[in-house]
């Protein structure tokens, strides 16, 4: 197989977002997800280890990870501990239910 045939990882997501479950948890960890990127994207602008970014914002290494990863969206006390310790800023919209960033 030559690397021209392999689907892109958008091809592969919007495939696989045709089963109902699988759209369900992609939708229901979209903020996560990009509190995630966010926070991966800031420690790699300032060359800083998830330790460096935890001992500036005041939480501990193990909850960098856990954000990075994704999987759960961070509390409004979290986004404001990470906004506190960096220059990152968070602007949220909460309706009917669904978080999101606002786009800047």
């Amino acid at each position: 197989m030559k690397l021209s045939d392999l689907k892109t990882s958008q091809q592969v997501i919007d495939e696989r977002r045709k089963d109902p479950a699988f759209r369900a948890e992609w939708d229901r960890t979209a903020f996560a997800r990009d509190v995630a990127l966010r926070i991966v994207k800031y420690r790699e602008d300032n060359g800083l280890t998830q330790t460096a970014l935890a001992r500036m914002v005041g939480m501990t290494q193990s909850v960098i990870a856990r954000l990075e990863s994704g999987d759960q969206p961070p509390s409004i006390a979290t986004l404001a501990k990470l906004s506190k310790g960096t220059d990152m800023s968070f602007d949220v919209k909460i309706t009917h239910g669904k978080v999101e960033f606002i786009a800047a």
